[in-house]
């Protein structure tokens, strides 16, 4: 009877649950449609507000979803304004489209335009991409986002990604693309940057877009605009943190020898060589004829069979004669890998109104790498003001600091070619083992991670801009913008002792050295947008601007430490060798330019750009470069006006750009001292022949002058076009171009004997 009222109870209580869940739960049904046409929406996203719970329309519009009781929900479509509606058993959903994404304004060098009148080959990158990215330079969260626009990655726990727009277009070893940072130009990796603070991003790929930019452009050009306060009546707190893993998968790694499977290899290449496998493996500190161990076979192409071997350490089951290192299956990908875990936190604090806008945010990202005992560690701060003086003129700046410390290393050839045979310590647990007998000297890249893990590269970066913006009348804008990037970067790079069998060394040594860059650049531009009998739009641009970089490297090296402790090994506690080097190098370059755009009614779409650039690397007969470019576009759906066609656009581009990215010593002939004993490089010779061992020494050239180096120039030619059709359900871009590198600029070998 206790039984049966236990299961009434049970019962009765899973059913008032259920009732519990059901009252807190909401199923709804509806169905998306669009205003202009009534028609059902296939594909639009519905999603809980606030939360990853989210459904699409079927091929009726029709959608199932079921959410929280007096949850919002929100639906979207691209080329269509979204919608937030309060959950409702039923919902009919009218989504209205977006007359605003073709006004939406990008910048494209010095100015801003209408996304409707691009006439090149701009990709306007999306920012939710970036929002929860881990990685610590934001170009790889673009990676296969951008067209025509390859991004690498070496694993490095610092993050910073290869970046290549349109292909390799150089033989010059600079291949990466112009970054301009809120109208400020750099070159260096954007890892130091807070990806949180970027507000959009453009990339200009075509000759025609990029050409404003003239002499550093020929890799393309991508333009940053970072956030900045918008209006509200309180201050906007934004806060963010996320944790993610990263590993490597088995798809990723490559699928190397184990133990058996290296012997194998080694006496099969011995038999196709007419080599006696069992000399050739005891090189190795194996033996092919041990009687217990693991079994291989082998075919013999001289005796036509295969032949059958154990493979074992050859001294007694170690691989050296010091029975220190045992005979082992060592996977050195698995030995050198771990799981990195990458952190992240973000804050920003921002406010504006009609007469200011401020922004601050404060960044802390920390990535502990794939690899063993690499890290890195960056704290950045932003600040971005502007104030309005006036109507007609306002003051503003965006200003960062960020300290980065990172230890890496990359010992992954190492890896991959180390005999699985060698164990990761000697038989004491500690020392590192290493290659015995014939063995290339290959390191141990366990122990290469663990020596480099103190040799951090530390380094602080101030990045920001100051501007004026003067505005008499309506269209016209004369700015004034002085940008500054300075970097300093430090390291004490660490070489310890190590003894493993045939790789050993003996002595500790230390290398300093120190960088600071200045890259100043100050600009003055005037834009002048009117009108001419309402159908006519033109923008003009005109500019110059001035660019300088100093860069101070210093370096010294010294040996012979009685301590080896991160704290101790600096050159005052050096008892050995001692060296430095240290030089001052820097360019300077000089650029005017102008643009004209002209829109006819929506229709006929033109610009015309040239720029002209003079720089310090250059011979002084050949310092000038002027790079033109022209496009023109046709709104081909102005003319058909079918319902079908919201918007398609044929574009045509021709442009040329340059490139400086040379030694800024390139053209002088160069000389330097070397007393070393090595006849290839040294400059003390036997003159007279009188083999006395007193040799006179003097310089030697390394580089030949050569006054007639001039700029290297990319040409392009780009066709493409735009299209948005059935009600901005299929959308896309196609582009076609040739690129043509002229003049490239590259460092010959010199021959000492011509």
């Amino acid at each position: 009877m206790k039984s049966k009222k236990r299961a009434f109870f049970f019962t009765l209580l899973l059913l008032m649950v259920c009732v519990v869940v059901q009252a807190q739960s909401l199923q709804v049904e509806g169905t998306v449609i669009s205003k202009s046409d009534g028609e059902p929406i296939i594909g639009a996203t519905v999603l809980e507000s606030g939360t990853t719970n989210g459904t699409i329309t079927d091929l009726d519009g029709k959608f199932l979803l079921t959410v929280k009781q007096n949850a919002e929900i929100t639906i979207s479509y691209v080329g269509f304004k979204s919608q937030t509606l309060k959950a409702q058993g039923v919902l009919q959903v009218v989504l209205e489209e977006d007359a605003e994404i073709l006004q939406e304004v990008v910048v494209t060098g010095y100015t801003t335009q209408r996304k409707a009148d691009l006439t090149g080959s701009v990709a306007v990158v999306s920012m939710d991409a970036l929002k929860t990215t881990a990685d610590s330079d934001p170009m790889r969260a673009l990676q296969g986002k951008v067209a025509g626009m390859t991004i690498t990655g070496n694993g490095s726990p610092s993050g910073t990604a290869t970046v290549r727009i349109r292909g390799i277009g150089s033989f010059n070893s600079s291949q990466d693309p112009l970054y301009v940072i809120d109208g400020v130009p750099t070159t260096m990796s954007l890892n130091s940057l807070n990806t949180n603070d970027i507000e959009s991003m453009q990339v200009l790929k075509d000759a025609a877009s990029a050409s404003i930019y003239g002499s550093r452009a020929s890799n393309g050009v991508i333009i940053i605009t970072t956030k900045k306060g918008k209006k509200a009546d309180k201050v906007k707190v934004d806060f963010s943190a996320n944790l993610t893993a990263q590993f490597y998968t088995s798809q990723s790694l490559m699928n190397v020898c184990n133990s058996s499977e290296y012997a194998t290899a080694m006496a099969q290449a011995a038999l196709n060589d007419g080599l006696d496998p069992v000399l050739y493996a005891s090189n190795y500190g194996l033996n092919l004829n041990a009687e217990s161990g693991t079994p291989i076979t082998v075919w013999n192409p001289s005796l036509g069979q295969y032949v059958n071997y154990t493979v074992n350490g050859l001294y007694d089951g170690y691989i050296n004669s010091k029975k220190t290192m045992r005979y082992s299956d060592t996977d050195w990908l698995d030995e050198i890998s771990r799981t990195g875990f990458s952190q992240n936190y973000d804050l920003s604090l921002s406010h504006a109104n009609d007469k200011h806008s401020t922004m601050f945010s404060l960044g802390y990202k920390k990535n502990n790498g794939i690899l063993k005992y690499t890290d890195f560690e960056n704290i950045s701060a932003r600040m971005n003001s502007s104030y309005n003086v006036n109507k007609y003129v306002t003051v503003g700046e965006n200003f960062t600091v960020t300290y980065s410390s990172q230890a890496d290393c990359a010992p992954m050839e190492n890896a991959l070619k180390m005999a699985p045979i060698v164990p990761v310590y000697e038989e004491d647990g500690t020392t590192f083992s290493g290659p015995v007998g014939g063995m290339s000297d290959r390191q141990n890249p366990l122990r290469e991670l663990y020596h480099n893990k103190d040799n951090h590269l530390n380094y602080w970066r101030l990045f920001g801009n100051g501007y004026v913006d003067i505005k008499p009348f309506d269209g016209f804008v004369f700015r004034s913008n002085f940008g500054l990037d300075f970097y300093n970067s430090f390291i004490n790079a660490m070489t310890h002792t190590f003894h493993s069998d045939i790789v050993n060394n003996d002595i500790a040594k230390t290398t300093l050295s120190n960088k600071n860059e200045v890259n100043w650049t100050w600009s003055n531009t005037i834009n002048y947008n009117f009108k001419l009998a309402e159908r006519h739009d033109i923008g003009i641009l005109a500019g110059a601007e001035l660019s300088k970089q100093s860069s101070i490297d210093f370096s010294a090296y010294s040996e012979g430490y009685a301590l080896e402790d991160v704290d101790y090994m600096w050159p005052n506690a050096a008892t050995g060798v001692m060296k430095n080097t240290g030089a001052k190098v820097g360019y300077r370059l000089a650029s005017f330019f102008g643009k004209i755009d002209y829109n006819f009614d929506d229709l006929i779409l033109a610009s015309f750009t040239i720029r002209q650039d003079g720089s310090s690397r250059f011979g002084k007969g050949h310092r000038w470069g002027t790079f033109p470019a022209a496009t023109l576009g046709v709104r081909v759906s102005k003319w058909l006006q079918k319902d079908w066609l919201n918007d398609w656009k044929v574009r045509l581009s021709w442009g040329q750009t340059g490139n400086q990215a040379i030694d800024n010593n390139a053209q002088f002939g160069l000389y330097v001292v070397d007393y070393g004993l090595d006849r290839v490089t040294s400059t003390a010779y036997d003159l007279f022949l009188q083999g006395s061992g007193t040799f006179p020494s003097g310089y030697r050239a390394t580089q030949l002058a050569n006054p007639n180096l001039k700029w290297e120039s990319a040409t392009q030619y780009n066709i493409g076009t735009d299209f948005t059709l059935l009600n901005s359900s299929l959308y896309g871009t196609i582009d076609a171009y040739i690129k043509d590198v002229d003049d490239m600029l590259i460092s010959p070998a010199y021959l000492g004997v011509i």
